[in-house]
């Protein structure tokens, strides 16, 4: 990969920080200033909803105004919605700036994912996204301690800026560095639901995200259930490491198997290894079992970054608006599931919701397999 590539993989994966820490970050102000959970919970679900709302529209943006124009105004909204948002105490003002602050969420991922086709050539596409993936795993391996460290050292309204700036900063010098011209379709012709992988590569997506929402519930719940309520950061640390080690490997080895073959290889390995999650008593054992399920994580992400560019075209940028959208419905739909069945059975068989949204998501895919882009990747390792 040329410096240019690896110059904006960098400099988006920062950009990252304060949207991928929110619901973290948001839950410790919200506790911090209303004292409990209800107040942190319903602005966590604003932020996510109004980032469910426009993930589409900034995305859509992209292609009329050109990436560094649109990253740069709303990255300008994204700031002082969060700075508004560190510094109100009154719940209803926290939830609805918290709401405000997911309305002005850079499109960062789109933008990335979908100028990475024009950028390599296309049998090192999956590769590609495959060091992406990985990245973004760094992100969630240190983001907590990130967060948590900054919060000890500043308290959580300092910590949300430090996070927001550090983000934004990246996001300018990503701008910077993004290609002037990066070709999309234009705007109007035929809705994406028309095109049959789109809706394939849709419902997994959907059932994929149930399957991550339902994750982030459960796994506190458990370490709760077993005794040990402060080791659940360490859990999804451990998890993100899977997945970051399973990312290098399938860079480095990417198969030459067709890649809507890897696809649902890899979906079926995350259905599998998931139902090792019910089986754990003790914080050691869950993370032997979370890191092995987190190991076809970040492969099957940007095998499924993939296949959505090949089947949306220029129109890529798009897709992918309306894939953030998907996820954040598909997760607050699994948390919701998954918050009286980790409240009962945190010890375990809640953990089997992980495993039917698994499912649920290989079955949209293996009846729809036929649909899916048929690529063949280089044989060069």
């Amino acid at each position: 990969m040329n410096v240019r590539l690896w110059g904006l993989i960098v400099c988006f994966t920062l950009a990252q920080l304060p949207i991928a820490m929110r619901p973290l970050q948001v839950t410790l102000l919200g506790v911090d200033r209303a004292g409990g959970f209800g107040v942190a919970g319903l602005a966590g679900g604003a932020a996510a909803a109004g980032m469910a709302v426009t993930a589409p529209w900034w995305a859509r943006a992209l292609s009329r105004f050109g990436d560094g124009r649109v990253l740069l105004v709303s990255s300008g909204f994204f700031l002082t919605a969060q700075v508004v948002l560190a510094i109100v105490h009154r719940p209803a003002s926290f939830i609805a700036v918290a709401a405000l602050s997911g309305l002005c969420t850079p499109p960062v991922s789109s933008s990335l994912r979908s100028m990475l086709p024009c950028l390599v050539a296309k049998e090192e596409l999956t590769r590609v996204y495959t060091v992406n993936a990985v990245a973004l795993e760094i992100v969630y391996i240190g983001g907590p301690l990130w967060v948590t460290g900054t919060i000890a050292l500043t308290g959580a309204g300092p910590a949300l800026v430090a996070s927001t700036v550090t983000g934004v900063t990246a996001t300018a010098f990503g701008a910077a560095l993004a290609p002037r011209e990066v070709p999309r379709a234009r705007l109007g012709g035929p809705s994406l639901v028309t095109v049959a992988a789109v809706r394939t590569l849709g419902g997994s997506y959907l059932a994929y995200w149930v399957c991550m929402g339902a994750m982030w519930v459960l796994v506190p719940a458990f370490a709760e259930d077993a005794g040990s309520a402060g080791q659940a950061g360490l859990l999804i640390a451990v998890w993100s490491a899977g997945s970051f080690a399973g990312g290098l490997f399938f860079a480095a080895r990417t198969p030459a198997a067709p890649v809507r073959a890897s696809y649902l290889w890899l979906l079926t390995a995350l259905a599998v290894t998931s139902l090792a999650l019910t089986l754990p008593a003790t914080i050691a054992a869950m993370a032997v079992a979370i890191a092995v399920f987190g190991l076809a994580l970040a492969p099957w992400l940007a095998v499924s970054d993939r296949l959505a560019a090949a089947a949306a075209g220029e129109r890529s940028g798009e897709l992918y608006g309306w894939l953030t959208t998907v996820g954040q419905i598909g997760s607050a739909v699994g948390s919701a599931l998954a918050g009286a069945l980790g409240e009962h059975h945190g010890d375990g068989p809640a953990f089997l919701l992980v495993t039917a949204a698994l499912v649920i998501g290989l079955a949209i895919a293996v009846c729809g397999r036929r649909t899916l882009p048929s690529i063949q990747r280089s044989r060069r390792n």
